[in-house]
């Protein structure tokens, strides 16, 4: 009877294993969230580059492959691709490095997750379960009060940003201010962006020092924070605005009724006076 039990649990375990463990990663939807994904949606609008949900019915499969495979000579040449870098502020997709087949494969995606949904984000922990610590952390990250493990320059070497309470880190001006940055690509694409930077002079800088995981979360955690502030003091401004404002025309009016009170006592004192000259 043990014989039988220890069988059957040989059968059985490495199956309910198989079971608990994750299912693997389509190989091409890895690539577009490691790739594509700081960029680009599949039908959840635009980011910095266009929404791809359909591109496919839009453009020849044969001009995606090309345009996915190399981007830079493609935005050097053709004048459709020319047309979408100046309607994206002539932001420009660098190359990636991706072969015919995984360009192939990349379109073959853009056009089944033009229909169904699909999971493409990269999993990572939303910014808004930050700590104290982590912006701390994010912010020395920031100014490079903390160096990143592989090396890399800290972002204040190119980037400015305005942190309520924490003043303005006045950085470089080769890139962006990054004060909005948090709102302007979300948690998701900021995610994205700083693991796989899509930027031509940033991707170049970080292909050879790229973010570890815990880093791109104190970073984006800086940047959530930074955002939250400033969006506190926006909505905080308006109110000031209407108060000060209101007491001016208390002020202004409670001034009128004043000197109209005074007008009405001294002028029968004046004609009296003038009566017993």
């Amino acid at each position: 009877m043990k014989f039988i039990v220890i069988i059957l649990a040989g059968l059985l375990i490495p199956q309910i294993a198989a079971a608990d463990s994750p299912t693997p990663r389509d190989p091409t939807e890895e690539l577009y969230s490691r790739k594509c994904s700081s960029c680009h949606t599949i039908g959840k609008g635009k980011r910095v580059g266009p929404d791809l949900s359909g591109v496919h019915t839009r453009r020849d499969a044969s001009w995606l492959r090309r345009f996915i495979a190399e981007p830079s000579s493609m935005l050097n040449t053709d004048g459709d691709a020319r047309a979408l870098l100046r309607e994206f502020n002539g932001v420009r997709m660098p190359d990636l490095g991706l072969n015919d087949k995984e360009a192939a494969d990349m379109v073959a995606l853009i056009k089944r997750c033009s229909g169904e949904v699909c999971d493409l984000a990269p999993s990572f922990t939303p910014a808004t379960t930050a700590t104290e610590a982590d912006f701390a952390r994010g912010r020395a990250l920031f100014d490079g009060t903390e160096r990143t493990k592989s090396g890399g320059p800290p972002c204040v070497a190119c980037h400015t940003v305005d942190v309520l309470g924490g003043g303005i880190y006045e950085g470089g001006s080769l890139a962006k201010d990054l004060s909005h940055v948090f709102a302007r690509l979300g948690d998701e694409g900021l995610d994205a962006a700083l693991r796989q930077p899509p930027f031509a002079v940033m991707n170049k800088i970080f292909v050879d020092h790229p973010l570890e995981g815990d880093e791109v979360f104190a970073l984006r955690a800086f940047f959530y924070d930074a955002n939250r502030w400033d969006g506190d003091q926006a909505a905080a401004t308006p109110f000031i605005l209407v108060a000060v404002i209101i007491a001016l025309i208390v002020l202004i009016l409670l001034n009128a009724a004043w000197s109209r009170r005074l007008r009405g006592v001294r002028k029968p004192l004046i004609e009296k006076s003038e009566l017993t000259r």
